[in-house]
């Protein structure tokens, strides 16, 4: 494999055509989507729905399919209806609001020497239980509002979405098929598009990240050449292929350059190795 990737390397750097002394070079190139996503679901289960075919537009947020979630549903109504009940909650105030009274009825007596201490420690015991109870109601209330929570996430689980603004370039798996952590579909963002390029090692320092650079594909499409410019040059050479990577981008807002296309590009600030050893 190893002996491959330097074969490949080496083809590229062999086939780049040669430049008059002073003059910007060029080299062989590919023109690739800016990222690629196998989009899959956190959760395993069957496949219920999926909305979009290949070659669809999505945007980042779009649902795109669908697991079986029949028992998620009913998990999450049935914890919704939960949250909604206020009945223990108001049973335990009006046991509270009693007891304090008492309390406080009792306690007037026993200041006046008309209750014992037995019935102010018994009246004191009762509306202290109270408002533990009253206490135990609420933290019941507040459980069921996040065992909602966490039904509307096991929910959430079965709905995939697209974590990109691209084309839908595979699709997996049809209605009726189990998924275990496989993907669904993939995504291509293919604004902006990537132009991957392997360079020779002597111009190593003079190709830049932000430089500006002129694609042009092997088919005249839309436009004969496109603008980019240098998003990323590898801090590694290849030793086998005396080469290193620099990766580009291209706008594409009209979706008009296909991906996967051969490509020239040249760099205008960077003239030709014999006119710059010459100088």
């Amino acid at each position: 494999m190893k002996k491959l990737h330097t074969a490949v390397l080496l083809a590229l750097v062999l086939q780049t055509p040669s430049a008059m002394p002073n003059e910007p070079v060029a080299f062989n190139c590919r023109i690739e989507p800016h990222v690629r996503v196998d989009v899959s679901s956190s959760a395993e289960g069957v496949v219920s729905e999926v909305l979009v075919s290949k070659n669809d537009s999505v945007s980042e947020g779009d649902v795109l399919a669908r697991l079986e979630a029949s028992l998620e549903s009913a998990t999450v109504d049935l914890r919704r209806l939960q949250t909604e009940l206020t009945s223990d909650v108001d049973a335990q105030k009006l046991t509270h609001k009693f007891a304090q009274r008492n309390l406080k009825r009792v306690q007037d007596l026993y200041d006046k020497k008309a209750a014992s201490y037995a019935e102010l420690d018994k009246v004191k015991t009762e509306y202290e239980l109270a408002a533990q109870q009253l206490q135990q109601a609420k933290d019941r209330k507040r459980q069921a509002e996040m065992e909602y929570k966490r039904a509307l996430a096991d929910l959430s689980q079965k709905t995939i979405t697209s974590p990109i603004e691209g084309v839908v370039v595979e699709r997996y798996k049809e209605p009726g098929e189990h998924i275990y952590f496989e993907p669904i579909l993939q995504i291509a963002q293919l604004n902006p598009l990537k132009v991957e390029v392997f360079v020779p090692a002597h111009f190593y320092g003079k190709i830049k990240l932000g430089m500006n650079a002129v694609v042009t594909p092997e088919l005249n499409i839309a436009r004969s050449f496109y603008n980019a410019k240098v998003d990323q040059v590898d801090k590694v050479i290849d030793a086998p292929s005396n080469t290193f990577g620099v990766s580009l981008s291209i706008p594409n807002p009209l979706l008009d350059l296909p991906s996967g296309l051969k490509c020239k590009v040249s760099f205008p600030d960077v003239r030709n190795q014999s006119a710059l050893l010459g100088s």
